[in-house]
């Protein structure tokens, strides 16, 4: 069974943190630093007690996210955010309500005692077209102030576990899923692509979307694509090869040294159902600067991983 909801989508150690968000120094492993918690930009909260969607002020404007959160609420909950990818606001006038409920993210929050965060893109006009899609040219965006943000509430409102904070994203959301590794790679103990990549060259765009630098922090990546088909917009037409991004940001992690396994399937521009366990696995087994046991243990032969992905590093 191949899980289709996105077909037409484009579509440790080191320091650690005490509860007031201080660095704390772990000598045996010196120059490591999970990033410190800022205040929020707009300087208070919404409640995060219960999952909603909601308005969320970050950088002097109103973002919607929709948070996810498990029935039986603990400490230390691992925070998951998941990008979106293009939408059409005529269509999907409420992208991240339509994701959580289309994944099924409430009842994997509840089995995995897990956080989503899915925050809502800006809007973008091209070629006459209007779309959801997120800033993935320009550094220190507001977008990623939103990342910061939502970080600092979900740690300040539900003492989130700053060591498991991962991304998630599919086609466009994979994309920004990119600038953030490479911008905040100091948050994130994994992350996972799903029709992604970087240095993406896009007609009326002036430059390539989500230049690859190389990261201060080595994250362990899952970069999943959907083979020869997996292209924006289709029908005959390609301005999009996500199977050619994805294997130009594996080559650039491998050679900066990050841990990367490449997954490969044959359902196109889609997610199927083994993606989906391939991410789930991922975002379980990873907390920041610790060893991947995925890489240690040699793992790799669980269902979710087995012959369709291999370790590039």
């Amino acid at each position: 069974m191949r899980f289709a909801l996105f077909g037409l989508i484009f579509s440790g150690c080191g320091k650690e943190q005490d509860d007031t968000g201080t660095s704390v120094t772990s000598p045996d492993v010196p120059g490591v630093a999970l990033a410190p918690i800022d205040s929020p930009s707009n300087g208070e909260c919404p409640d995060m007690g219960e999952t909603n969607t909601g308005v969320f002020s970050s950088a002097n404007a109103d973002r919607t996210v929709t948070m996810v959160i498990p029935q039986e609420v603990t400490d230390d909950m691992p925070l998951v955010y998941f990008f979106h990818g293009l939408m059409d606001p005529g269509s999907t006038p409420n992208p991240t309500a339509y994701m959580a409920s289309g994944l099924g993210l409430q009842r994997l929050a509840d089995e995995l005692g897990v956080v989503f965060a899915i925050p809502q893109s800006g809007q973008m006009s091209r070629m006459g077209f209007n779309f959801y899609m997120w800033n993935v040219e320009e550094p220190e965006n507001a977008d990623i102030t939103l990342f910061d943000d939502l970080r600092a509430c979900a740690s300040q409102t539900l003492n989130i576990d700053l060591n498991r904070v991962h991304a998630v994203g599919m086609s466009g959301g994979a994309l920004f899923t990119t600038v953030i590794t490479r911008d905040r790679g100091d948050a994130l103990a994994s992350m996972v692509e799903m029709s992604g990549g970087s240095d993406v060259d896009m007609l009326t765009f002036d430059s390539p979307l989500s230049a690859y630098a190389t990261a201060a922090y080595r994250v362990p990546s899952l970069l999943i694509s959907g083979g020869t088909t997996d292209v924006w917009p289709g029908g005959g037409i390609t301005l999009v090869d996500f199977t050619a991004a994805t294997d130009a940001l594996a080559s650039q992690l491998v050679e900066d040294d990050h841990f990367v396994v490449r997954c490969e399937h044959s359902s196109g521009h889609a997610i199927p159902m083994t993606a989906m366990a391939a991410a789930e696995l991922w975002i379980t087994s990873h907390s920041f600067d610790l060893p991947s046991p995925i890489q240690t243990s040699g793992i790799l032969g669980l269902s979710q991983l087995d012959s369709w992905c291999e370790v590039l590093n």
